[in-house]
């Protein structure tokens, strides 16, 4: 929800921070806890297990005080703008909408799974991305109903950022972005990248990155509504909401690049 910045400004803090922060690849081979053991584990809010003790703590921090205060700034448009919001959404969308919009958005971003499963070289989740796209479309009505899943194609997520981690970039430096909160540099820049394989881009050209921008992703409001007393706890309950929501953003991070993408573990480390 925030303006993105143009691609050639993002490029030079890419070279910037990235020189600084090469060690934090390092970091980021640690997958999400999978199996029964680990059934119904949310990295983002969960308390940390112990047999994660040995993920590291986060991302390079070296803006950590501009990140601060950026991080000030947005806790003050949370509290009296996108809260409020977000709680009358909730409020007044009955939950079977609720379900139809987050999957219409779901949808959309379909594309931009497919590319980068390509990209990743994985030719079956692929195939199961661009299938999903094409049946939801078209039986699903544009997305509001997931007729794929009916028949065992089941929905994953690959984003650029995920297909540089897998490729060797490193993270980069955590940043606070404005409105949009936690992020990094390489993260950042592969946000561009999947705006670019957005179906609205097709049809809107750049209008669409401010749209997206604003928006913030696949499912906005409509995921923060889902997630917002989660996010509520977890300020409540710490004493630096800043270093928790960092380290909170940095192991689902890490999850969410290793997802499905275990068996990728041992050519990495090569």
């Amino acid at each position: 929800m925030c303006l993105k910045a143009p691609s050639t400004v993002l490029a030079v803090l890419l070279a910037l921070l990235l020189g600084s922060a090469a060690p934090a690849l390092a970091e980021e081979p640690d997958p999400a806890p999978t199996g029964d053991a680990h059934e119904g584990f949310d990295p983002l809010f969960d308390e940390y297990d112990e047999e994660l003790e040995h993920i590291q703590p986060g991302f390079p921090d070296p803006a950590e005080g501009p990140n601060r205060s950026v991080h000030v700034f947005n806790g003050f448009v949370d509290k009296w703008l996108l809260d409020p919001i977000t709680y009358a959404y909730g409020w007044i969308t009955p939950n079977p909408l609720k379900r139809a919009i987050r999957r219409f958005f779901t949808n959309l971003g379909e594309p931009a799974t497919t590319a980068n499963d390509l990209l990743q070289l994985e030719w079956k989740d692929a195939g199961v991305s661009a299938s999903r796209f094409v049946l939801n479309t078209t039986f699903g009505i544009a997305g509001f109903f997931d007729v794929a899943e009916l028949i065992g194609l089941e929905y994953h997520r690959s984003d650029f950022g995920q297909t540089l981690a897998l490729a060797g970039t490193p993270s980069g430096a955590y940043l606070i972005i404005p409105v949009m909160g936690p992020n990094n540099v390489r993260d950042g820049v592969g946000s561009l990248a999947d705006i670019t394989m957005h179906p609205l881009t097709w049809f809107l050209g750049p209008t669409n990155f401010l749209i997206y921008g604003i928006y913030g992703g696949s499912q906005g409001l409509s995921l923060r509504e889902e997630n917002i007393e989660k996010l509520d706890a977890l300020r409540d309950g710490s004493i630096d909401y800043y270093a928790a929501l960092r380290s909170a953003y940095y192991q689902n991070r890490v999850a969410e690049i290793w997802s499905r993408r275990e068996h990728r573990r041992n050519d990495w480390e090569e």
